[in-house]
């Protein structure tokens, strides 16, 4: 199911408009039908979202600069295994330094049943169960109350549920400090929604399996806006667009810099060509936007694209340092890639005024290098998305 073509265009519209944009990870669930579908909704709520690795891969080298929230999927790859220590702590650290987290099912049953996230679960509002039911239906009663998380909701409301290997875990109460937001209540009175501040970040947790139906529900895909915008409190993310590209090496073989604003599968692809020196990239891209903000205090650039074979390859990410007129050799990230679609940030590191122009110009750089065997030697890059994260 794709998102509720009910849902009135308005409704999105106004949800858009009244909730501070937020930049998401959400890591992937396994399923790429799933994986669009929420992508969509949260999108249409007027943020910004992107998927990452699974929750397995999820190994403490993926960067979240630039990332108000993480969504922990955990449903269709419940059996996949689990993640690691560091992985783990890279989540905590991120929560505790003030970014959001949500979680859905089955990351709380994995919690008791599986033995999974016994690091993370030092952050987890809900007190983790093996037990589960197979409702395809959810009642939601409000119990604390939250005027975010309330936002445009009855007091008691249903909500379609999916059903993947299960449809809720019968949560059975939070730890001391943590809020119930709602309660479900179908069969059984048990936590449906809780959530807390853990440091300076907020975590949320649906006990819930927020998939299809769930997130093509009007009231649920209310309710997931809301709780998006409560993890990610004083989001103020603001995603600058692409204006321009220059293609310093390599071959344009499709599309142009009205590719890679949106994640859309449209891409901008970029292909091997001529190599003059064999100490350089093959692919040298720049990228250029105007920033609203003058002076942020945080930025970040960010792609999305794969290979278009399969083989050993790595991508460095550069920002473009105005005052020393040259890419800085300090904001700089080399990040493997493959045949799949992966997301990759910079960070830019104090003064971050330095890469913003006078004008408000900003600049970025990206350099496909191939560091092994490959299927084919006329390999090319598949760019979707390519912006800039800034905040006031």
């Amino acid at each position: 199911m794709t998102l509720c073509k009910t849902l009135a265009a308005a409704t999105i519209l106004a949800l858009a408009a009244t909730s501070p944009a937020a930049s998401i990870y959400v890591m992937s669930s396994g399923n790429a039908v799933h994986d669009a579908t929420v992508v969509s909704a949260i999108n249409a709520l007027g943020n910004s979202a992107i998927i990452g690795v699974e929750y397995w891969e999820f190994d403490g080298t993926v960067s979240l600069t630039g990332y108000d929230a993480v969504f922990l999927q955990a449903n269709y790859n419940w059996t996949a295994g689990a993640m690691n220590a560091a992985g783990q702590t890279q989540m905590v650290d991120f929560v505790n330094n003030g970014g959001g987290l949500l979680t859905s099912e089955w990351v709380l049953w994995l919690t008791s049943g599986g033995g999974h996230f016994q690091i993370l679960n030092s952050v987890f509002p809900s007190v983790a169960t093996g037990s589960y039911n197979g409702d395809t239906l959810h009642t939601f009663q409000q119990v604390d109350a939250d005027p975010t998380i309330n936002s445009g909701l009855p007091a008691l409301f249903d909500v379609d549920g999916d059903n993947v290997a299960g449809g809720e875990t019968n949560t059975p109460s939070v730890k001391a400090g943590a809020k119930i937001f709602y309660a479900t209540i179908r069969h059984g009175n048990f936590v449906g929604l809780s959530g807390w501040d853990a440091g300076q970040g907020r975590v949320a947790q649906f006990s819930e399996t927020v998939s299809e139906r769930f997130v093509g529900h009007p009231f649920g895909f209310r309710l997931l806006g809301n709780v998006i915008e409560w993890v990610s409190r004083d989001a103020g993310t603001v995603q600058v667009n692409p204006t321009s590209v220059t293609v310093r090496l390599g071959r344009v073989d499709a599309g142009s810099v009205a590719q890679i604003s949106d994640i859309d599968g449209q891409v901008f692809r970029v292909c091997r060509f001529i190599v003059p020196n064999q100490s350089v990239a093959p692919i040298t891209v720049e990228v250029d936007g105007t920033s609203p903000i003058a002076n942020p205090t945080q930025m970040a650039f960010r792609t999305f694209g794969r290979m278009n074979t399969t083989g050993l390859f790595s991508q460095t990410l550069d920002l473009y340092d105005w005052s020393l007129g040259n890419f800085s050799p300090t904001a700089s990230s080399t990040t493997n890639i493959g045949a799949t679609f992966r997301a990759v940030a910079v960070g830019a590191d104090a003064p971050v005024a330095r890469f913003v122009s006078g004008s408000n110009g900003v600049r970025a750089r990206y350099r496909i290098r191939q560091t092994g065997p490959a299927a084919s030697a006329n390999w090319c890059f598949e760019l979707d998305q390519a912006v800039w994260l800034v905040r006031p």
